[in-house]
């Protein structure tokens, strides 16, 4: 914006120059004296154009400079920021590969664990309500009288061989 503001003041001063330059020209001095009149405005406006100039380009160095060195002081704080989250991500992976691993041998004692109570409760709950055993006491005798009829029956040849 500076830049631009500079660019054009500085293009209105020039086409005033060059109309001096131009009226310089075609002037026709009758003396050194008369030419020096002529000459030293535009001597002058010259001059103030050149200091401007200077001090315009020294600000926008100086702007320049400034914007540079802003950029960088951001960047290696970002850079620096960066780095201290890199650091950061490694020791929370370190840590998240150590508990996974506690994890896993807290998970196979849960599991062997849940499997000994599990065992253990079912064994005491069966030999406290453990059924009722029937006893039976089959006279075999008794028995071959009973399926008797039934095997001769079977045995019987059918009728019409």
């Amino acid at each position: 914006m500076l830049r631009q503001s500079a660019e054009a003041s500085n293009q209105k001063r020039l086409e005033s120059l060059a109309q001096q330059v131009q009226a310089v020209s075609n002037a026709k001095s009758q003396s050194a004296e008369e030419l020096a009149a002529t000459l030293e405005p535009l001597a002058q406006a010259l001059a103030a154009l050149s200091a401007e100039t200077a001090k315009t380009l020294a600000e926008i160095d100086s702007r320049t400079r400034a914007t540079g060195a802003s950029f960088t002081l951001q960047l290696e704080t970002a850079t620096k920021t960066l780095n201290a989250a890199t650091v950061q991500a490694q020791r929370a992976t370190v840590g998240l590969h150590q508990a996974a691993k506690r994890l896993d041998w807290t998970h196979y004692a849960l599991t062997v664990t849940t499997a000994l109570l599990t065992a253990v409760l079912v064994s005491g709950f069966w030999l406290w309500l453990r059924p009722p055993t029937v006893q039976t006491f089959l006279d075999p005798k008794a028995v071959a009288e009973y399926l008797k009829p039934a095997v001769i029956g079977a045995l019987r040849p059918a009728k019409g061989r």
